[in-house]
């Protein structure tokens, strides 16, 4: 009878053991269940977080189209934080766009976006030229005093220049697609702009086409204008005079539109470094970083980041497009674009692609394309220079590396518009 009771006791106590086991598998699995649905690929969070990063730019977009109506009402130049708006743009009033410290972004009606270039007009900057300038009764300065404000800002951005013996001299028609006297004139038109009003702007975005190009098609036979928007196929197959031809026809109003000059990129590094010391970073961080290593902000192929919007294409196959989402094996993996050892697997983006690729609301100044400029190289065979590095570039070729160009009338894949300015005088 003993026995019998024993057997019973511990039978009891075998099958709460049991039950317990079970239960604690099956609380597990449920914990499983629940944390991969919280926080799994397509989990609770993930999706919040998207559904943020959405909600954002549904905000962001509404926010520049409220911009583009103020700029339809915007009939004269206003002032906006001491800088001058332009007529018929308005600042994109969004949160970290609208301020000088975070970059100023203003947009026209058609939705072009510019980034402000501060240059300030003191002591530092001008110690020859001074600050006191002031237009004869012609409205211009005189020979002499353009070239000394073109030294002082040579001097002033002189880190960047790297000893470079290319130079923001006239070459050929051919290549610029201006006379002597236009290009004369129009140097002198943005060194005196620069000057009375302490900078100048800069397309937010590489010049970008809203159909892909693959192959070369002359300016005349095209009607698509260059414009600063995101999400724009990078403009192609264009020769180096077809690029300014281009960009003086951007819809800018009555103020002139360009590529850039030499001098004028070496401004956009200096302000880049400027703000970014104001913000705490060390200065030989950020000189390293525009001089010597631009791939936390660049486009390269030994380059990694997370792309946020648009589409991107593989080298060599340029006439296929993926949307950001879309995995490529050892190009991009869950909308992060990978790093490679080589070129062969790299990808070029569309504009503002990445919001890893933008400084001071700047996009791709670094890596992504080459970008063309009215810099000579002293080399008649291979005269434009080009800025930047691109996507088939390594890191090694930072923001301000200078290059040079295919010939003249060259256009490939290879040549393409970059970002332009806009000059208020």
């Amino acid at each position: 009878m003993k026995n019998l009771k024993e057997e019973l006791k511990f039978g009891k106590r075998g099958i709460t053991l049991i039950a317990l086991v079970v239960t604690i598998i099956v609380l597990l699995i449920l914990a499983g269940v629940t944390i991969a649905a919280i926080s799994g690929e397509n989990g609770i969070i993930q999706r919040a977080v998207e559904a943020k990063e959405e909600t954002d730019k549904v905000s962001i977009e509404e926010q520049r189209k409220l911009a583009q109506a103020e700029a339809l009402l915007n009939l004269d130049e206003t002032e906006y934080n001491g800088v001058t708006i332009p007529s018929g743009f308005a600042p994109t009033r969004i949160e970290g766009e609208s301020t000088l410290n975070d970059g100023l972004v203003i947009t026209d009606s058609s939705g072009n976006e510019y980034v402000w270039i501060e240059v300030p007009r003191t002591e530092t900057v001008y110690p020859t030229a001074g600050t006191a300038i002031t237009a004869g009764s012609d409205g211009r300065f005189t020979t002499e005093q353009y070239a000394t404000i073109e030294e002082d800002l040579h001097t002033y951005t002189d880190i960047y220049r790297n000893g470079t013996s290319y130079t923001d001299t006239w070459y050929s028609e051919e290549t610029t697609g201006l006379t002597r006297d236009e290009y004369t004139q129009l140097k002198q038109t943005m060194l005196q702009s620069v000057y009375q009003n302490g900078g100048f702007w800069v397309g937010r975005y590489e010049a970008g086409i809203e159909i892909n190009r693959t192959s070369y098609v002359t300016i005349d036979d095209s009607s698509a204008l260059p414009i600063s928007k995101e999400n724009e196929y990078p403009y192609t197959y264009i020769t180096c005079s077809e690029a300014q031809t281009l960009a003086s026809k951007v819809n800018s109003g009555n103020y002139t539109s360009s590529l850039m000059f030499g001098v004028q990129w070496d401004l956009v590094l200096k302000y880049l470094e400027v703000k970014a010391v104001e913000k705490g970073e060390k200065l030989d961080t950020i000189q390293n970083e525009l001089n010597l290593d631009s791939s936390k902000w660049g486009n390269y192929y030994d380059a990694t980041f997370k792309l946020n919007r648009g589409k991107y294409a593989k080298i060599g196959v340029l006439n296929t497009w993926y949307d950001y989402t879309e995995d490529l094996t050892s190009c991009v993996i869950k909308s992060v674009k990978q790093s490679n050892s080589s070129s062969s697997n790299t990808i070029l983006l569309t504009t503002g692609a990445s919001d890893a690729t933008s400084k001071q609301n700047i996009y791709d100044l670094a890596g992504n394309v080459w970008e063309l400029s009215l810099e000579y190289t002293s080399d008649p065979s291979r005269p434009c220079t080009i800025r930047g590095g691109c996507y088939t570039s390594a890191k090694s070729d930072p923001a301000s590396k200078r290059g040079r160009s295919m010939s003249p009338t060259s256009s490939g894949p290879g040549s393409r518009l970059p970002h332009f300015t806009l000059l208020v005088v």
